[in-house]
């Protein structure tokens, strides 16, 4: 490594998306002692996905695609020695991250509440103690939103029997007979965790349509190669996908590279109507099971400590000690906690996203999620469409204009661009 930068930047998160950015910056030149990541959890390179230690939680993306390097693309499955297409244990990611931040880059375990531009062309950024520090940049990695709440708990007293929030840090209570609203990835970590308390433990799962995330192959595929005009419209993607057949893995997988291509040219009706009406599907085929895991939950299926049920929830019933849904058609479904596993709200709700909004310095993405950036150059734009200077932002922060940035892949690419431009000797900014 050949430091070529004296420049200052501030990474506001530090999970995943700020981790991966801070070791390109320094592949990119610039001093790991000028880097300062800002990040209230003890831990860096965790977030919300890599924080679990439960030896159960798989990764459910290949090793060989989960490098934090870009330009070396087998790093991960080197460093673990595991096979390429191989799905490791989720633990061992932020171990890995972490591995690759010298000790000089800066942790201040804070928020940051507000960022303004300096006259110097550079940022100041103020955390949430009142300490004011000025950068040369700023790059935004702060993730998704507050857990979601179903629409059946509007009205609903709060109850401590309703776990709203399951990847708040807290275990699960312990309990025999667990509910579940919802049925994707969150759901699968959840059910697995508390399965593996007590032999008599039992979960039911509810969802709107009640179908679990798919397998990954045993063996690896080759992903089908379409081009940008044969997808470019949601009916096109609609036939592309149908036509794929049992091959739907590889169709799938095929979009990928040009995911961000195709979701810009929808139209916002377009983008609206493929959440409300193809999202459920499109999610469980995009965001894979392990094949261990889905073998171990088809397991607890047929020995019925799993039972998964779609159907609308219309009533909640909280007990003293117990939780009651019914759904439409009457059947009720008891449990000793409910646990909401319905992801989390692509709309920002940090202290610092609050702030930029109300001092009117950007606005929220395309349909209310992530906010305003420009994804050619991941700079954060203002409301009048010009862009900040030396402001930038990745990962899930893209989502409303680029829709699938929540994956290792693509953030990586993402910090790989922005910290050649934050690293250049005359700022691109």
């Amino acid at each position: 490594m050949v430091i070529n930068s004296s420049k200052k930047v501030l990474i506001v998160g530090g999970g995943a998306s700020g981790t991966l950015t801070a070791i390109a910056l320094i592949r990119s030149g610039i001093a790991p002692a000028n880097i300062t990541i800002a990040e209230p959890r003890e831990l860096l390179g965790e977030g919300l996905a890599y924080q679990t230690r439960d030896e159960l939680h798989r990764l459910n993306v290949p090793s060989g695609r989960l490098s934090a390097v870009e330009e070396l693309p087998d790093d991960f499955a080197e460093w673990s020695k595991a096979p390429s297409y191989s799905f490791m244990e989720r633990r061992t990611y932020s171990t890995y991250l972490r591995g690759h931040l010298p000790d000089e880059v800066q942790h201040v375990r804070e928020f940051v509440t507000h960022i303004a531009p300096t006259i110097d062309q550079g940022v100041v950024a103020t955390f949430a103690s009142g300490d004011e520090e000025n950068f040369d940049g700023i790059v935004l990695a702060m993730g998704l939103g507050k857990a979601r709440t179903p629409e059946f708990l509007d009205g609903v007293p709060e109850s401590h029997l309703v776990i709203k929030d399951v990847w708040d840090g807290i275990a699960l209570p312990q309990s025999q007979r667990l509910l579940c609203f919802g049925t994707g990835l969150t759901f699968i970590d959840v059910a697995l965790s508390h399965l593996a308390r007590d032999p008599h433990n039992t979960v039911v799962a509810i969802s709107g349509s009640g179908n679990l995330p798919e397998r990954h192959e045993r063996s690896q595929i080759s992903p089908f190669t379409p081009s940008l005009s044969d997808v470019d419209t949601l009916e096109k993607l609609r036939s592309y996908l149908e036509q794929a057949g049992e091959s739907w893995r590889q169709a799938v997988d095929g979009l990928r590279p040009i995911m961000e291509g195709m979701w810009r040219t929808f139209t916002v009706e377009e983008r609206e109507e493929f959440l409300r009406t193809d999202g459920s599907n499109w999610f469980r085929r995009r965001h894979r099971i392990a094949p261990e895991v889905a073998d171990l939950v088809d397991a607890e299926i047929a020995a019925g400590r799993i039972h998964v049920v779609g159907g609308k929830v219309l009533e909640v019933h909280l007990g003293e000690n117990e939780v009651a849904l019914t759904l439409a058609g009457d059947e009720t479904f008891t449990g000793d906690y409910l646990a909401l596993c319905i992801g989390r709200d692509y709309e920002l709700s940090d202290p610092l996203t609050l702030n930029l909004l109300a001092e009117g310095k950007t606005s929220r993405g395309p349909l209310g999620m992530g906010l305003h950036v420009d994804v050619s150059t991941g700079l954060l734009m203002k409301p009048d469409g010009n862009s900040h200077q030396n402001i930038y932002a990745l990962g899930p922060l893209r989502s409303g204009e680029a829709f699938e940035s929540t994956a290792i892949p693509e953030i990586r690419k993402q910090a790989s661009l922005i910290a050649a431009r934050l690293s250049a000797p005359k700022n691109m900014g």
